[in-house]
């Protein structure tokens, strides 16, 4: 068991409320146990200058001054700039690029990720729950006329999983709290496009190593976290249908 009383395998309570704001394109409110993260995602009024062909992607992240204690500054700083580029390389992985195009052009989205309670995942957090968003605003931009096809290329989730101690020792648990996290031996997290395509991989030991087989471990406890985050995912674009 672990420190809140869940099993190695177990996701803390997660649930994705769709448009939660009223102006976005397309927003959602995740969370995963304490940790809270509104998404939204929004047209930006052109494509980047250098931008020759297809459309673009982005992301920004930030967590607000009351999201931790002591307050959290409301600059990014490099670690926030560092998880909106994962947060930005994930969803355009998720997306052909080439196919979102409207009938003036190339579209160019920004997806707004703000931590307003963080207790640890809110990188991964923030992508599970900006890709609902985004897949809201490409399916109202396809309604209304502004994007000529479907560029998806599967759902993009993301967890962390990390070897941390429980009340059976050491060994590899999904899907960290801070308390878990501040204190792992291996910290990683794993993005994953659709059932098999891994985006990105983020792993860090802590003063010990690892070895490949604590990695397998651990990578088979994320694909299953990710697996039931995307079954999430549908649902809640399903009821929206």
């Amino acid at each position: 068991m672990r420190h809140d009383g869940r099993r190695p395998a177990d996701l803390r309570p997660t649930s994705i409320e769709a448009h939660y704001l009223h102006h976005a394109l397309g927003s959602v409110l995740i969370a995963t146990g304490r940790t809270r993260v509104i998404c939204s995602a929004n047209l930006e009024s052109k494509p980047p200058p250098w931008l020759e062909r297809g459309g673009w992607i982005t992301a920004e992240y930030a967590m607000l001054p009351g999201s931790t204690h002591p307050r959290a500054r409301r600059d990014p700083g490099g670690r926030g700039k560092e998880i909106q580029r994962l947060i930005g390389r994930a969803l355009r992985a998720a997306v052909d690029l080439e196919q979102l195009v409207g009938p003036t052009g190339p579209l160019s989205i920004v997806c707004d990720c703000d931590v307003i309670d963080a207790d640890g995942g809110t990188r991964t957090a923030s992508i599970t729950g900006a890709y609902v968003a985004l897949a809201i605003a490409l399916d109202r931009l396809r309604r209304d006329g502004m994007l000529l096809g479907d560029p998806l290329r599967g759902a993009v989730a993301a967890v962390s999983v990390g070897l941390a101690t429980t009340q059976e020792g050491v060994q590899p648990v999904l899907d960290l709290d801070y308390v878990e996290d501040s204190r792992a031996d291996v910290d990683l997290n794993v993005v994953r496009v659709g059932p098999t395509g891994y985006a990105e991989i983020q792993g860090t030991a802590e003063g010990k190593t690892f070895g490949r087989e604590q990695l397998g471990a651990m990578l088979d406890l994320a694909d299953a976290g990710i697996t039931e985050l995307q079954r999430r995912q549908a649902a809640v674009l399903e009821a929206l249908r």
